[in-house]
C-alpha cells in the first residue's frame, strides 16, 4: 500500500505513465457537501471546478494502462456532473464511455415535498474499446433457481448485476465511518475491483477519503496506490484501515517501482 497525505495533482505527477490497472475515485462534487471543511466548495465558479477536474482526469488517463478502466463517482443533484462527463471525460483521448451506474439506497432523511433523492452516480470509461471484465467474479444470486419461462436451472454462480446497484450504508456495521460524509460501501468497491483487475494488480484512488478503496483492495488482494489531501481524513483512514484489515496486510514493493 502507498497512501500519502498529498494533493492529487502532485501525487499523480510522480507516477509513471500506463502504470495502474484501475482508477477508482470519488472527487469533490462541487455541491458544498463537506461539513464546513471547504474541500467541496473551494472553487469560485463551476468553470474553475471543471478546469481542475480536467487536470486530474487527464493525469488519471495518462497513468492508466491500455484497456484499463476508470470509475468516477458523482451526483446529478446539479448539472455539473453532466458537464464533467460531456466536457471533460468525453474529451480525453483514448477514453471510451462504457457505463453509467446508479448506486441506490433507502436510508437517511427524506423530504415530504418531492420524491426523495436516494442515489449517487458512477461513470465508467475504458482506455480503448476493449477492457477486462471478470464476469464470474461479480455474479450475484438469483432470487429463483430455475427459469420461470424455460423451466431450466439457472447459472449456479448467479447473474451478472445490472447498472443499478441497491446497497444501504448500514450505520450499525463495523465498516461504517460516521466521520466522513461521502463514504461509499466497500462491497460495491470490491465489485468494481474484482470485475476489472486480477489479484496483485494496482488500483489508484486519488481522493481516498475514509479509506474504503484501500480496504476493498486488501479484501481482494490488490495493490493500493493513492492519496488524501485532508490531514484529518488521512489520519482517521489509516486507523480505520488498520482496524478493519490491518496495515501489515499490505506490501508496497511493486508500487515503489511505479513512483518516479
Amino acid at each position: 500500500m502507498i497512501l500519502e497525505n498529498k494533493d492529487c495533482l502532485e501525487f499523480l505527477s510522480e507516477l509513471d505513465s500506463e502504470s495502474v490497472d484501475l482508477v477508482l475515485t470519488d472527487p469533490p462534487y462541487y455541491i458544498g457537501f463537506d461539513g464546513g471543511k471547504g474541500w467541496d466548495s473551494q472553487w469560485d465558479t463551476e468553470k474553475d471546478y471543471l478546469d481542475w477536474c480536467m487536470e486530474w482526469s487527464e493525469e488519471c488517463a495518462r497513468v492508466l494502462k491500455p484497456n484499463g478502466c476508470m470509475y468516477v463517482w458523482g451526483t446529478t443533484k446539479t448539472d455539473t456532473f453532466l458537464k464533467y462527463k460531456l466536457d471533460v471525460l468525453n474529451s480525453l483521448e483514448d477514453m471510451v464511455y462504457q457505463s453509467w451506474i446508479i448506486w441506490s439506497y433507502d436510508w437517511g432523511g427524506r423530504t415530504k415535498k418531492n420524491f426523495a433523492r436516494k442515489h449517487e452516480d458512477l461513470l465508467m470509461y475504458s482506455k480503448g474499446k476493449e477492457f477486462m471484465f471478470n464476469r464470474d467474479d461479480v455474479r450475484i444470486p438469483y432470487i429463483m433457481k430455475k427459469s420461470v419461462r424455460k423451466g431450466v436451472d439457472l447459472n449456479p454462480l448467479g447473474k451478472i448485476p445490472t447498472d443499478v446497484w441497491p446497497k444501504n450504508n448500514h450505520t450499525t456495521s463495523k465498516e461504517y465511518a460516521g466521520w466522513h460524509p461521502t463514504q461509499k460501501p466497500i462491497e460495491l468497491l470490491e465489485r468494481i475491483i474484482k470485475a476489472h483487475t486480477n489479484p496483485g494488480d494496482v488500483v489508484l484512488d486519488i481522493f481516498n477519503g475514509s479509506g474504503s478503496t484501500t480496504i476493498a483492495c486488501a479484501n481482494t488482494d490488490r495493490e493500493f496506490l493513492g492519496c488524501e489531501l485532508d490531514k484529518e481524513y488521512y489520519d482517521k483512514s489509516l486507523q480505520r484501515i488498520d482496524e478493519l484489515v490491518g496495515i501489515k496486510k499490505f506490501t508496497s514493493n511493486k508500487l515503489i517501482d511505479i513512483l518516479k
